[in-house]
């Protein structure tokens, strides 16, 4: 350990000589970097530090990946996930369509979609962070910036970000008139429009409107059946509203959003002993095609008010969001071993406001301080279908109140060295109403139905009876300390400790009858509702952020080593129930490099890598049912390694416009798809391209691409129920090779 520091210690202050004297070289040259930038290589503005203006994120001293509107789509990006790919240590991969399964730095929900499983990675959209994993896949359109910060980020933005936190900003209206269109036409009769339209009402006014609408066909063959699934439609509108006053503004944005697709896609490899290629092919055994349902609506409201030397910012959000799924998990022809039945619905509604002041309360001193509530509640209602004989229903209700209070403060040591000190306080409170899935004593329509055929509409429930009610508080304080030292303009470096945490709580997906049938304290320790206390995280971290050659190289690096205590984890009974523990205790470290290179004035180099090594220091569940230590086991759907590399060349026409062509890779390590690491998915490769012609107004755009080159068969997700009554083994479907044109005006 000595000699890792003392190499450490060497490879920085190497870092700060030679970033010195490169620095001296470059003002004592007559050589300038090129004036024209591409998107990839520009300053991308970001909010990471809720600071009164925003700063470069070349000068935030957190490990974050930040992209703007522009280098979104210069990167052919499409949703969130592409995103995430781009980024070390990132996964923004779904579970479920609508269901997120995000992780960073190794911590996320583990591969499972239970409703009231709170996020790991906070996903704030225009101030609003979104209160559950339901509905936080989205496509990124009409973007002013993203930003990816890793690590926990407790003090400024609160609970559930034990790994971390995607904000998401869309563009505000315009004080000049313009607008932009685009259309694709692909493969899989993809048809997609997209529109925004931005500018003045008068001198204080300005609106925007943003529109896009989408649709493809299916994109995997059934395979034992003629048809197909995977066809989508997605609807999103998105207006905004903005006044600027004398020392003030406010922006009021809306969005509406409808997405109707069909279900998940998973193909068997394994089907009651008998096994067969995993990814030998690409077709879904399953025999219908499911629904995915959601539909939403999102108000935000800020305004920013000049006062004393900083300013004040109020945050408004409201968001209601719509769920409804089924899907054939079993994916066995005309079975009904295992189906998320019709009638499997969630309903959300959230509201949160936050005010903070930030700015200088001296010439060394720079203060973000404010207060926050949010307060939201849903109810899950899920139908099965199980072992070709029980139609089970069961409807629970959660509502959940937070408050919290932060501060955090920077301190000017020196003109180059700079402290930074923080805290939160956070109190929560959750209700909840448990009813048990497939209760042998339900009432209404939760009643178990024994007879078959099953009724094949959808369920509804009415008169359901909850099993269990509790309630619970929490409190939690989050601190933050941090150095940063600025040697010169082109080199940060920095030092940090903070602690997040993630809300207790309780499992809405409650299927152990034993709680109804027996008294609750009957119950074995790993079948329970709840409740389930917060978990924790201590976080340290390192870094460098880095710009070389007179700003033609950028290199960021971050290393970084977190305790865990409390570990959620979603255990199983011995009779199959799910149940959500504080089960484990981890530590993970690791590492992650990002660079942007410019090799030539017309060539760029984009590249990221991210390793992690991760290890449970206790797992009780897990030890007791195995008889293995905790060491053994490999986080879910956590692969060690991610890189990804771009290649972007533009050719200049003169007159004639110009042609930029971009191609890029992404490698994903081989991961596992649950605790008992029984399910192994493999690694994977994607390469995607694209070459666009421009003109010599930069007003029409016109491209082709291409994802998935290779057409490689790939999962995400992968799941072994070789153990139960279901008795098959499955990896869920992910996009084949697309292609397409597409064709853009701006004006």
């Amino acid at each position: 350990m000595k000699y890792k520091k003392t190499l450490l210690s060497s490879f920085i202050s190497t870092l700060a000589i030679l970033s010195t004297s490169q620095t001296l070289h470059a003002a004592s040259t007559t050589d300038q970097a090129p004036k024209k930038r591409s998107a990839l290589m520009e300053e991308v503005m970001v909010t990471a530090q809720k600071k009164a203006i925003a700063e470069s994120a070349q000068d935030v001293p957190v490990a974050i990946s930040a992209y703007s509107g522009d280098k979104v789509e210069a990167m052919f990006a499409t949703n969130i996930s592409d995103i995430g790919l781009t980024s070390p240590n990132v996964s923004l991969t779904p579970l479920f369509p609508g269901v997120g399964n995000f992780s960073i730095r190794g911590m996320g929900t583990g591969g499972q979609s239970i409703p009231s499983s709170d996020p790991a990675v906070g996903i704030v959209v225009d101030g609003i962070s979104y209160g559950t994993i339901y509905g936080v896949l989205f496509d990124v359109f009409d973007l002013e910036s993203i930003e990816i910060l890793r690590g926990p980020q407790g003090t400024l933005f609160g609970r559930n970000v034990t790994g971390g936190v995607v904000s998401v900003r869309t563009s505000r209206p315009t004080d000049e008139f313009q607008g932009k269109i685009k259309a694709t036409l692909g493969s899989h009769d993809t048809r997609d429009l997209m529109a925004t339209v931005s500018g003045p009402l008068n001198d204080s006014w300005s609106a925007k409107l943003a529109v896009l609408a989408k649709d493809h066909g299916d994109y995997w063959d059934y395979e034992f059946q003629s048809g197909g699934i995977g066809k989508s439609e997605t609807l999103v509108i998105r207006p905004a509203l903005k006044y600027s006053g004398q020392g003030w503004d406010m922006t009021a944005i809306a969005e509406y959003g409808d997405i109707d697709s069909d279900g998940t896609a998973l193909r068997n490899f394994w089907v009651d002993g008998v096994e067969r290629g995993r990814y030998s092919d690409n077709q879904s055994t399953q025999d219908e095609d499911g629904l995915f349902d959601q539909e939403w609506t999102n108000l935000s409201l800020e305004a920013n008010i000049d006062l004393w030397s900083g300013v004040v910012t109020t945050v408004v959000g409201f968001r209601e969001l719509e769920q409804q799924q089924f899907f054939d998990i079993d994916g066995v022809p005309a079975s009904d071993r295992f189906h998320f039945a019709p009638g499997t619905n969630m309903e959300q509604d959230q509201f949160s406001i936050e005010s903070r002041w930030a700015g200088s309360i001296s010439d060394t001193t720079y203060l973000t301080t404010g207060i926050y509530y949010f307060q939201q509640e849903y109810d899950y209602r899920e139908r099965r279908f199980v072992a070709n004989a029980l139609d089970l229903k069961g409807s629970s209700n959660i509502q959940h109140d937070t408050f919290a209070l932060f501060g955090q403060v920077n301190f000017a040591l020196t003109d180059n060295l700079t402290l930074t000190l923080g805290g939160r306080y956070s109190q929560e409170s959750k209700d909840a109403d448990i009813g048990v899935i497939g209760d042998p004593n339900g009432v209404g329509d939760c009643q178990r139905v024994t007879s078959t055929p099953f009724d094949r509409s959808a369920g509804t429930f009415n008169d359901c009876a909850y099993a269990f009610s509790d309630s619970e508080d929490w409190s939690n304080f989050t601190p933050k300390l941090a150095l940063d030292w600025r040697p010169n303009d082109n080199l940060l470096l920095y030092a940090s400790y903070t602690r997040g945490f993630k809300s207790g709580g309780y499992n809405t997906r409650f299927t152990d009858t034993t709680l109804v049938t027996n008294p609750p304290l009957d119950l074995e320790p790993n079948s329970t509702p709840g409740p389930y206390d917060e978990e924790v995280v201590d976080a340290y971290e390192i870094g460098m952020k880095s710009d070389w050659m007179n700003g033609r190289i950028r290199l960021n690096v971050a290393l970084f080593y977190n305790e865990y205590e409390d570990l959620q984890r979603t255990a199983l009974s011995a009779n199959g129930a799910q149940a959500t523990l504080n089960a484990a205790g981890a530590e993970v470290q690791g590492v992650e490099l990002e660079t942007v290179i410019l090799l030539t004035d017309t060539l760029i180099f984009e590249g990221s890598y991210g390793y992690l090594d991760t290890e449970y220091t206790e797992f009780d569940y897990l030890e007791a049912a195995t008889g293995r230590a905790a060491d053994n086991f490999q986080f879910t759907m956590v692969p060690d390694k991610t890189s990804s590399m771009a290649l972007t060349h533009e050719l200049d026409l003169g007159n004639g416009g110009r042609v930029a062509s971009r191609i890029s890779y992404v490698y994903v390590d081989k991961t596992v798809g649950d605790d008992f690491n029984r399910s192994q998915i493999s690694q994977y490769e994607l390469y995607n391209t694209s070459i666009s012609y421009i003109d010599s107004s930069d007003a029409l755009k016109i491209t082709l691409y291409g994802r998935n080159l290779k057409d490689e068969i790939y999962a995400n997700y992968a799941n072994d129920l070789s153990g139960t009554s279901i008795a098959t083994k499955a990896t869920f479907l992910t996009p084949p090779r697309t292609y397409g044109v597409e064709l853009s005006y701006r004006f």
